[in-house]
């Protein structure tokens, strides 16, 4: 049996919502399903413009209308200076809940004629009077390829043809007062934008953030705003491109909780055969439509013969990241071992890790409970320079702020992190939970320990180095209890999120430790734990006396 397709996750996700209003467990959000409807009934009375199809109206396929509806259906109340639904005649205002769109397609799945067509559903749509609407792309030519689509289909329509004009790479659509126009890095002015929509074009190719951010910061003044991103996947692992589908997939995934998010991601399953004809409608949606079965054999048979053209097949054909980093912990396994009422009165040892970051980053904590029948239960927190935290959280894209709400970070003063708020839980870890052994990595931590040690006299501060041949095994123990299901955690999201972030390295005997190079891919939580998996394998309880476990006895 096949699995399911991963957009389908898309739909499901809808569905979960649509529940959850029903039920009145959120009233934060309404689907509106006439507003999401009106976008596709609008993109059909378009035509399309090139190919055999030029002249014909578009016809959007089910999953194109199912996906276009739910991305611009949903709305959530907006909210005020004070944190509170704003009113209107004693009802809430109510925008619109996506302000960002990820549609990641397979090349010939109609991205650009989509994106043609959604933008020109806005500038007839917008509730924002001289609303401004820009395709963008790293260069201005390929920004022009879903404008020029938009003037294409305005040609092929006699109402936008009598209610628009085009002038000077501007469209503009009269009873809106709302202009189309292509931004590329090259433009010459990127001045008096107030961007409402933003159409991203292959941001696979975008070197960097910074036309992206151009545009993000021109839509502060918006009160509907929208990234609408089309692409592919790439080559380049360091592009945004790659950047929106990890974090994308985050959120799809459950890793990381943005509501106002949308993503439709087209890819094959990890261990699907590329060669399986069987899988390839798993990125190509539009398989034997838009995109024909010839012209993927073709590519295929093409990619067997000459392996220079493989990677090309993967990347544009079945919208497969080449080189892209695998997760070492399948994410769902993780969730499914989240379990936090799990009862700990049971455990013989208690082992505690840490993870010290540099001055202005994050301090991982970690509390491993070694429980009868070779059970483990973990239990983590996490500490952050305050004065850092909203930069942290624009270059890691995480909910930092929120997670420190809800207590799962701890914020120290300043613009560096507070050993003293740290040494002072751990001290309380010992004198109150009995911890036997704190686990350490020698290279950061040893001012700490050393204050620990000096001040309660504690003797169980074990230096674990952090060499293949010291973190291989543990770190492969962890992957197995995991796996096993003998394993359960306190469902930390900050874990969630680092656990979701964790590869390893791999030397050339095969042993294996973390990857602490990527700046972006946090995984201190991992490595906490990790260090007390080091100690867990030797680990013994102390000695209870005989005359504690069974009292004294009488002759």
């Amino acid at each position: 049996m096949l699995k399911k397709p991963y957009y389908e996750k898309t739909f499901d996700r809808h569905e979960r919502d649509l529940a959850d209003v029903a039920s009145g467990k959120r009233d934060d959000i309404r689907f509106v399903k006439e507003l999401g409807l009106a976008y596709v009934v609008i993109i059909e009375r378009l035509h399309h413009f090139e190919g055999e199809l030029a002249g014909q109206k578009i016809v959007l396929e089910d999953w194109q209308r199912r996906a276009l509806t739910i991305c611009f259906g949903w709305q959530r109340k907006r909210l005020g200076a004070d944190g509170k639904p704003m009113m209107r005649d004693g009802n809430p205002v109510w925008v619109r809940r996506f302000n960002t769109a990820l549609w990641y397609l397979a090349r010939k799945n109609g991205k650009s004629i989509l994106a043609s067509g959604v933008a020109l559903a806005e500038s007839i749509l917008t509730v924002e009077k001289g609303n401004q609407i820009v395709t963008f792309a790293t260069k201005r030519d390929q920004a022009k390829i879903v404008w020029s689509g938009c003037e294409k289909m305005i040609g092929y329509n006699k109402d936008l043809r009598d209610n628009a004009s085009v002038a000077y790479s501007t469209i503009t659509v009269n009873k809106t007062d709302t202009t189309i126009r292509p931004l590329g890095r090259d433009s010459k002015t990127e001045d008096g934008l107030n961007i409402g929509f933003g159409v991203g074009d292959e941001i696979h190719a975008h070197p960097d953030r910074s036309l992206i951010e151009v545009v993000q910061s021109s839509q502060g003044s918006r009160v509907q705003p929208m990234m609408f991103y089309i692409t592919t996947a790439g080559f380049n692992l360091a592009s945004p491109g790659y950047d929106e589908y990890e974090y994308a997939k985050k959120v799809m995934d459950g890793v990381i909780d943005d509501d106002g998010y949308f993503a439709f991601i087209a890819e094959l399953d990890k261990d699907d055969d590329p060669f399986d004809e069987s899988v390839w409608y798993k990125a190509n949606p539009n398989l034997g439509i838009s995109k024909t079965y010839d012209h993927m054999r073709n590519m295929a048979n093409s990619a067997k013969e000459r392996p220079s053209a493989l990677n090309n097949f993967l990347v544009k054909e079945l919208n497969r990241w080449v080189n892209a980093v695998e997760n070492f912990i399948p994410f769902a396994k993780w969730k499914e071992c989240a379990a936090p009422e799990t009862d700990v009165s049971e455990a013989y040892g208690i082992l505690l890790g840490v993870d010290l970051s540099r001055t202005d980053d994050f301090t991982a904590k970690a509390k491993t409970y070694l429980l009868p029948n070779g059970k483990k239960h973990i239990k983590t927190h996490f500490y952050i320079p305050a004065d850092t935290v909203k930069e942290r959280e624009r270059e890691l894209r995480a909910p930092l702020t929120t997670w420190i709400l809800q207590g799962f970070i701890t914020a120290t003063p300043g613009n560096t992190i507070d050993l003293e708020y740290i040494e002072r839980d751990i001290l309380n870890d010992i004198e109150q939970n009995g911890v036997n052994e704190i686990c350490y990595d020698p290279y950061r931590a040893a001012t700490l320990v050393s204050n620990i040690e000096k001040n309660i006299g504690f003797e169980g501060c074990v230096q674990i180095r952090q060499g293949f041949l010291t973190i291989s095994e543990p770190t492969s123990n962890f992957k197995d209890d995991i796996k096993k299901g003998t394993v359960t955690h306190d469902g930390n999201p900050v874990m969630n999120w680092m656990v979701s972030n964790l590869t390893v390295l791999t030397d050339a005997s095969g042993n294996i430790k973390p990857d602490k190079s990527h700046q972006t891919r946090k995984i201190d939580g991992c490595a906490a734990v990790i260090n007390t998996y080091a100690r867990a394998i030797v680990f013994e309880p102390p000695e209870i006396s005989v005359y504690e476990s069974r009292g004294l006895r009488s002759l």
